[in-house]
């Protein structure tokens, strides 16, 4: 381990000195034609006497694990001297050119990309603002990453600021970066956003908020962020910024965020910070996104750093960096006093509820769901519900439940808040972890060896087993309310019992007027049946139905009774039988045990850090 930190850190000091004593590349981003969603992009990239370089650009965005080929974005791609001649350049791959300087000193790259992806990962240029991402825009030389590069934005007249996590440069439209890895992880945005600040342990902190259509108090949600910032910088013990902090607030009406490293991206509805639900639920988002600025960006696996841009970066361990801080996102909403322990509970009660509704979760593995991110976690389908679990929200659960065990196992000596401190100081850096490193640093905190215990959590699929944690904590699952039972002597007394509501359990929709399957989860009658998606339901025992209609109908057939469904398949009609099923009446819903011990109660607050 020594050794390996000792290499990194050389490397390290290494590439900084010559990154510094190397002329940088410059970038220049004018926005001559925004209406049409353009930005034209100049790169002035010194040769160093080389008669040809190749340059690249990304195919991904480090935070979203799906391979994006930003190359299919530029419109065209041309190369000259500083005389202005041009210069011969092919495409030799998806993302790659070789240009011919022929010993120049530098070339002029001159390239217009189209933007039009409203997230928090690509680029949306237009009339009022453009916001810019490092991945899709910019190009460098190939295996040249540890070099400065400058960035100068020729902002429109009526566009008033530029903004970015960058190094501000010499004139407030330019900025500087390191290195290849800082360019890409530092968001531009240009346009007339509404802008508060405030301090945390000396650091600035900017909430940039494009759209806010009147609606959006920007003042106050900057006024809560800073008390969940502090929650945050409480819970690890150090701030671990060196300079100012951008939040990027892009209030679009889609829901999403990407970490940074000093700053971060999130979309959402204007119209969350009319309420109380509203304005928590966007600062749960922006919870998410800033414990990455640890768990993520500076404490991450070893597989994700340095970066490999032209290729996916495989890693067993997401469920780390994205599920444990799915888990917290709301422990730190408590802790800074947003919600109440119920609440709380809620929000940990619907991760449970989202696992146990997942048939996948008996297929896939966190480890694997982890692994497979770059094929399945982003390009969900139908059948995504039966065969894949998300490292996000089942990662959340898995996070509650390691926090118990490490506080069982240590008779509440320590907890998870523990090992993330101890992950922190261990691996963070250059270094990074493997998972094993992870779990076996788990187990050294908790003081007792768990290896076997997360083997079973997170290498095997299965059913999660809930009761230690509940009986740690002095918690149960609500029961089903039984249904109602006629007063002896009502007249409603002599009439059978009603049946157990029927439950065919495929999800459908309305589709220009036709019953439309969409999704056929494997636990349910329908797929027992044969049900597929896209079959349309033309009737119920050769009565016609329609969306509208179909639960309560076959509510009312009961369940275990057989009903015969008539479907029209790609055309075809066809009658197929289905037994009904009982619906799963569970809830999920944790609540505190009326009798729970004094000791139990005691846990819980000294959980969720919350007064007796």
């Amino acid at each position: 381990m020594l050794s390996r930190f000792l290499y990194i850190f050389a490397a390290l000091a290494s590439f900084t000195t010559a990154a510094t004593t190397r002329e940088p590349i410059r970038f220049t981003l004018s926005f001559l034609d925004a209406a049409a969603h353009y930005v034209d992009v100049e790169a002035r990239i010194p040769t160093e006497g080389k008669d040809a370089l190749t340059v690249f650009m990304s195919v991904w965005t480090p935070g979203s694990y799906l391979v994006r080929e930003y190359a299919r974005n530029i419109t065209r791609l041309e190369a000259f001297s500083t005389q202005g001649d041009s210069l011969p350049i092919a495409k030799t791959t998806k993302n790659r050119w070789q240009i011919e300087s022929g010993h120049q000193s530098h070339v002029i790259v001159r390239y217009r990309l189209y933007g039009r992806e409203i997230n928090v990962r690509n680029n949306w240029i237009e009339t009022d603002f453009a916001m810019i991402n490092g991945a899709p825009t910019f190009i460098s030389v190939v295996d040249d990453h540890q070099r400065p590069y400058v960035v100068v934005v020729d902002r429109p007249s009526n566009w008033a600021t530029t903004h970015s996590a960058l190094i501000a440069g010499e004139h407030p439209d330019e900025f500087t970066a390191s290195d290849f890895e800082t360019l890409v992880d530092s968001p531009i945005l240009v346009g007339n956003p509404e802008i508060d600040t405030f301090d945390v342990s000396g650091v600035p902190h900017s909430l940039v908020t494009i759209d806010g259509g009147g609606v959006w108090d920007n003042g106050r949600a900057a006024h809560h962020l800073k008390l969940v910032i502090e929650a945050q910088r409480d819970f690890w013990g150090h701030l671990p910024l060196d300079r100012p902090y951008t939040v990027f607030n892009l209030l679009t009406g889609s829901r999403g965020g990407l970490e940074h490293r000093n700053s971060f991206t999130i979309t959402a509805d204007r119209w969350l910070g009319r309420t109380h639900g509203g304005i928590t639920s966007w600062l749960s988002l922006a919870s998410h996104e800033y414990f990455h600025t640890w768990n993520g960006k500076r404490l991450r696996p070893v597989e994700l750093g340095p970066f490999e841009y032209e290729h996916e970066n495989h890693t067993k361990s997401l469920w780390i960096v994205e599920g444990i801080t799915s888990y917290y996102q709301h422990v730190i909403l408590t802790r800074a006093g947003f919600y109440t322990p119920d609440r709380y509970l809620g929000a940990v009660s619907g991760s449970i509820a989202g696992t146990q509704r997942t048939p996948g979760r008996l297929v896939q593995a966190f480890s694997e769901s982890s692994f497979d991110a770059w094929i399945k976690a982003y390009r969900s389908d139908e059948n995504s519900v039966n065969t894949r679990f998300s490292y996000y929200g089942g990662g959340a659960v898995a996070g509650f439940l390691i926090d118990a065990k490490i506080q069982m196992v240590s008779d509440g000596a320590v907890s998870l808040d523990d090992v993330m401190r101890a992950a922190y100081d261990r691996y963070s850096g250059l270094s990074g972890y493997t998972q094993a490193e992870f779990i076996t640093l788990a187990g050294e905190v908790a003081g007792h060896d768990l290896t076997a215990w997360f083997d079973a959590l997170v290498n095997q699929s299965g059913e999660f087993d809930y009761q230690p944690a509940l009986d740690w904590y002095g918690l149960e699952f609500e029961q089903p309310k039984p249904p109602a039972i006629p007063e002896p002597g009502s007249p409603a007394a002599s009439d059978p019992p009603d049946p157990a509501k029927g439950w065919l359990g495929a999800v459908t929709t309305d589709k220009s007027g036709r019953l439309t399957i969409t999704q056929v989860r494997s636990d349910t009658p329908a797929a027992e049946a044969q049900l597929s998606v896209d079959d349309e339901i033309l009737a119920v025992n050769g009565l016609r139905v329609s969306q509208s209609q179909l639960a309560r109908r076959l509510e009312l057939y009961g369940a275990e009774n057989t009903v015969d469904l008539l479907i029209s398949r790609r055309d075809q009609i066809m009658t197929l039988p289905v037994t009904l099923g009982l619906k799963p009446e569970a809830t999920w819903r944790l609540k505190i045990l009326s009798d729970a011990s004094d000791e139990q109660k005691a846990r819980v607050t000294k959980w969720l850090h919350t007064r007796p």
